[in-house]
Formats: structure tokens, C-alpha cells, sequence
């Protein structure tokens, strides 16, 4: 089961599991803008944490915030390895999207990681660019949902 969480608990998930080696701040929002750049009036919209609840344990988040530009940025998806197999992944991705749509966006993107790509894409993302090295992981891409294009 999908359930809104706070920062505090996301970030717990994403300091220890997503994202260990980091060196720049995690914050509640991000600053990139999809295709690459930096926009600082994303870092004031208010972001939506989603975490997926099996059976009363915290088995995987994802979280998502509007951006100047209008698209919705999807972003921290994690799931718990034992937990991983079941969709669970999907399911963070899909709620994201819904919440870009109730919010208005014209398209959702994320910047995932080679490893997860097949998850994105199952959940309706589309590849928008080739591989290339971040902070995070030697292998990202963009990709992206055109929810206007949604019927």
C-alpha cells in the first residue's frame, strides 16, 4: 500500500540506502531541470513523498515535485532488496505520476540509474538520452512521460 511519509523518513532511506557516498546535500527538492542545467525556483515547490507499506514495513520510496518549467521531476526511487520482484517499484512510479497529473505537469522525468531502467520503463517512462557518469552512479539517464500526451 502507497502512503504519503515526511522528508525526515525518505531522506533516512536515501542517506543509508540510495544514495551512501553522497557528497552534495539531499534535499527535499532538486534544482535540475530534465536534459540537464540548474533552476533554483524548483527548490520552492512543495514536494510529495510517497512510501510502499507491505505488510506494516517500509519497502520502498519515491518522491516527485513540480519544477518552474512545469514538468514534474520523479526522483529517490528505492526499494528495499528483499521487496524488489513484486512491482513495488512500478507501483512508486505510477503514484508519481498521478500526482504530476493532479498537479498539472505537461511531463514527468527522472535520472535513473542503468540498474533500475527496466522498472522505469515498465512504468511508461521513455529514454530521452544516452548513459552518462553523475555523483551518484557511473550510469544515468534521462527519461521522461509526456503526459500530454496522455489520454
Amino acid at each position: 500500500m502507497i502512503k504519503l511519509i515526511d522528508f525526515a523518513t525518505i531522506l533516512q532511506v536515501w542517506q543509508k540506502n540510495l544514495w551512501p557516498n553522497r557528497v552534495s546535500a539531499i534535499e527535499s527538492n532538486s534544482a535540475m531541470i530534465y536534459l540537464g542545467g540548474i533552476e533554483g525556483k524548483n527548490m520552492l515547490t512543495t514536494p510529495t513523498f510517497f512510501g510502499y507499506f507491505h505488510e506494516n514495513d517500509l519497502a520502498g520510496v519515491n518522491s516527485g515535485h513540480l519544477c518552474a518549467d512545469n514538468s514534474y521531476r520523479s526522483r529517490g526511487l528505492y526499494v528495499f532488496p528483499e521487496y524488489r520482484g513484486m512491482g513495488i517499484g512500478s507501483k512508486l512510479l505510477t503514484a508519481t505520476i498521478q500526482q504530476a497529473e493532479t498537479e498539472e505537469a505537461t511531463l514527468v522525468w527522472s535520472l535513473p540509474r542503468r540498474t533500475s531502467w527496466n522498472t522505469y520503463r515498465r512504468a511508461g517512462f521513455t529514454q530521452t538520452s544516452d548513459w552518462f557518469k553523475t555523483e551518484t552512479s557511473d550510469e544515468n539517464a534521462y527519461c521522461m512521460v509526456n503526459l500530454t500526451l496522455k489520454i
